[in-house]
């Protein structure tokens, strides 16, 4: 091309007071030691000096590498992990399987800190004996040592831990605390750290962006349940954290942190759950399958012989397999239609109209069911209610008030489908009956069944919960050959604001007398 000089273009020699690098430049006949050893010091120095300017000093990633920690048995020697570190001169330090180190009791003077470090060291190795007698080395090993005394590091060492150890110290152990080690517990909150630099890769960022929108919409459906709201408000979390790996700005050694975010907000769940929901709903099989699923992860990502990398195509295996049971979690106890903004109206129904769809629990003759499906829900029973047995009536609070006549009956009746049973009520006429319930899930439909003897039907009772009256549960019909029925009332979402709900019946027939054997009180679980 014009202008441009196409001879080959001989390196320049600096002189010998520059302070730059001399590269070697080979030329026919150009073997002696010396030459050789040049090349290789060349090389040598340049990349000290990449490691020590570019890199700086510390443990590559150095909260989950070269990690020091008590041994199977608590005692007074510590393993070391395998890691990379750089020191001061840009000596690159490798320990690729798992060491370990011993503090000496004998040699120091207690109470007093104890320091573990790592230092640079090169040994000579594979001696030959040459022609002539003389002995040579083949090759320099480039290895490390570690040190464990009471000075703090220095002359290009590294501190991996320290302990602060107690007078009358026979063991060191891991910290119960890592952010505030007490004595005889080891501290690693002084090492000194070196990032990586590498993002990460992009199949893992498409994977990982997949399961953060997936459990951003499992956070807010559960967080839809009344008493979980705090659940939709941390999982904007997931938000954040999508946000950053769409940047592209997440680098290789904080897949370590992006685990155990994955894996904190699992227990959070887990914790919100257990402490706000009805036990009958954590016996399901889909809740327990979740906790599994929770439990394998977290011992994936707590397993310290692993690196994080190492762990990663294990660790996005199973959050896709939680994915699954996040989404029958949403199913047993989430809805997207209860979250509310401050000051929001509640959008809940406050009419529940007894369709012809609840004709077949009315003559249901064997023991009521833990979970029953109508109208497209899944009613789990939440109690039963024996009247007349008194453990039962005092857990429920169960009283008739100002009434004009009480008294008690033993029946012996058939249902509609020839069943016969026998079971011992009460009757009132005038006043009201009164049952206190907790443990309510609040927002949420709230079915009573009351087993009575239909042979006097015809009578309404108004429902108040709480204060409020919210509906006329109607008894329409009566039948003097098969007299056992169970009546059906539902207590529509928006009356049911609290956890405890205190309900009265009163009739409002006058010349009636109200009759009740059982009840029993479900809410579903899917709404």
């Amino acid at each position: 091309m014009d202008g441009m000089d196409t001879r080959a273009v001989t390196p320049r020699v600096p002189q010998e007071d520059s302070q730059s690098f001399k590269r070697v430049y080979f030329f026919k006949h150009f073997l002696t030691e010396e030459d050789w050893n040049a090349r290789h010091d060349y090389h040598v120095q340049k990349r000290r000096l990449h490691m020590q300017y570019l890199h700086g000093e510390g443990i590559q990633d150095g909260m989950r590498q070269m990690r020091v920690r008590q041994t199977s048995t608590p005692s007074l020697k510590v393993e070391i992990t395998p890691g990379i570190a750089t020191d001061d001169l840009g000596n690159e330090l490798c320990v690729q399987s798992l060491e370990a180190a011993t503090i000496e009791l004998d040699k120091l003077q207690l109470p007093t800190t104890v320091y573990i470090k790592i230092t640079y060291q090169e040994m000579a190795s594979d001696r030959v004996r040459l022609a002539d007698g003389r002995v040579e080395n083949k090759y320099f090993r480039e290895t490390y040592r570690f040190v464990v005394s009471e000075k703090p590091a220095m002359n290009s060492q590294l501190e991996l831990a320290r302990v602060a150890l107690s007078a009358d110290c026979v063991s060191v152990r891991n910290p119960a605390d890592p952010l505030s080690p007490g004595l005889n517990e080891i501290d690693m909150r002084y090492r000194r750290n070196q990032p990586c630099n590498r993002n990460i890769d992009m199949d893992t960022r498409i994977r990982l962006l997949k399961l953060l929108y997936e459990r951003k919409r499992s956070f807010d459906r559960v967080g839809g349940h009344a008493r979980l709201g705090a659940v939709a408000s941390i999982g904007q979390s997931f938000l954040v954290l999508a946000e950053l790996i769409e940047a592209n700005v997440i680098k290789e050694q904080s897949v370590g942190d992006i685990l155990d975010f994955f894996r904190q907000m699992d227990e959070h769940m887990v914790s919100a759950v257990m402490a706000n929901v009805d036990e009958r709903v954590l016996e399901r099989p889909e809740w327990q399958k979740h906790l599994g699923n929770c439990y394998a992860f977290r011992q994936l990502v707590l397993d310290p012989t692993k690196t994080p990398m190492q762990k990663l195509s294990m660790a996005l295996v199973q959050m896709e397999k939680l994915s699954f049971s996040y989404a029958h979690l949403e199913r047993l106890i989430g809805n997207e239609r209860r979250i509310y903004l401050p000051n929001q109206v509640k959008p809940l129904p406050r009419v529940y109209p007894i369709t012809s769809n609840w004709d077949f629990v009315k003559v249901w003759s064997a023991e009521m069911p833990e979970v029953f499906e109508i109208d497209e829900l899944e009613w789990l029973r939440m109690g039963e209610l024996n009247v007349t047995n008194e453990a039962s009536e005092r857990r429920y609070k169960f009283r008739i008030s100002e009434s004009r006549d009480a008294w008690k009956n033993r029946q012996r009746l058939h249902f509609p489908d020839g069943s016969l049973i026998e079971d011992t009520g009460v009757a009132h006429e005038g006043g009201f009956s009164e049952i206190v319930i907790s443990h309510v899930i609040p927002d949420t439909h709230f079915a009573i069944i009351r087993m009575m003897d239909y042979a006097r039907g015809d009578y309404e009772l108004m429902i108040n919960v709480n204060g409020v009256d919210v509906g006329i549960s109607r008894c329409e019909g009566f039948d003097r050959r098969w007299r056992w029925r169970n009546w059906p009332f539902v207590i529509p979402s928006y009356f049911v604001n609290d956890t405890v709900l205190r309900i009265r019946q009163t009739p409002l027939m006058a010349d009636r007398d109200v009759n009740m054997f059982r009840f029993w009180f479900y809410q579903p679980i899917n709404w």
